[in-house]
């Protein structure tokens, strides 16, 4: 059975929590149709560069080429930008983001500090081809057009607990 997570952040668990600012500019990038997103941990930096992307939840199992990986779906950038270690899950399915992660790594997400790294869409291309699929994937290194700083009140409220 799922839980939504954070249960206890809205007045009434039926109720979303307000969007934030931060998350609110992001989804005005969004729409823009104009960049795609990156969530890292690691602040400060200023060129994205290729690396091995992996899958198969810590098997170690190479998914594609060398790269540098975005999505065109700002809440999976910041979904993965404070929400990376232990179990998690996140994906898109009838073009809506889906996420789950473990009660630990969820509280362990409200001290994280998080950066969005909003890069330039037209160098990036979906993995198979779909525009809708949430891999996008650049074969050379990326300067962003702007860091936007997330905290866990960016988190979206479609977050299951497993």
């Amino acid at each position: 059975m799922f839980e939504r997570f954070p249960s206890s952040e809205p007045s009434h668990p039926a109720e979303p929590k307000p969007e934030t600012e931060t998350r609110r500019l992001l989804h005005e990038l969004e729409a823009s149709g104009q960049y795609v997103f990156h969530g890292s941990a690691t602040p400060d930096i200023s060129v994205l560069e290729p690396r091995q992307p992996f899958t198969g939840h810590g098997a170690g199992v190479k998914h594609g080429d060398p790269s540098v990986v975005a999505s065109p779906y700002a809440d999976i950038a910041i979904f993965r930008a404070l929400v990376y270690q232990d179990r998690t899950v996140f994906g898109v399915e009838n073009d809506l983001p889906h996420f789950e992660a473990s009660a630990r790594v969820l509280d362990a997400a409200r001290r994280a500090k998080g950066y969005v790294y909003v890069l330039p869409r037209q160098n990036f291309a979906p993995l198979h081809g779909d525009a809708k699929e949430m891999d996008w994937r650049a074969k050379t290194g990326q300067q962003p057009a702007r860091v936007v700083h997330v905290s866990f009140a960016d988190l979206p409220n479609n977050i299951n607990r497993i």
